[in-house]
């Protein structure tokens, strides 16, 4: 029951929290651009099955990313509870 509490509190505040920290941060923006830019390079160069490889393992590696925060909120909000006892 604590897990499903934590889960939906992670789900309601990650999206807006790391969505207004990004956006306005400068250098992940400039980042962005890169990435984006260094993508459209790549997708010129390579095949097309090529291309499609790399956005799948692209989408896997935002998962994990995304399961590697959401175990830090976790774990974070875990021990503030334990402490608030």
């Amino acid at each position: 029951m604590e897990n499903q509490k934590l889960e939906a509190c992670y789900s309601e505040h990650s999206s807006t929290i790391f969505s207004e920290m990004l956006g306005e941060d400068e250098n992940y923006q400039r980042l962005k651009k890169v990435k984006i830019a260094a993508e459209e390079a790549l997708q010129n160069v390579i095949s097309k099955e090529a291309w499609k490889q790399y956005l799948a393992l692209d989408e896997i590696c935002n998962e994990l990313e995304c399961a590697r925060y959401k175990a830090m909120y976790l774990a974070g909000a875990s021990d503030y509870e334990k402490l608030s006892k």
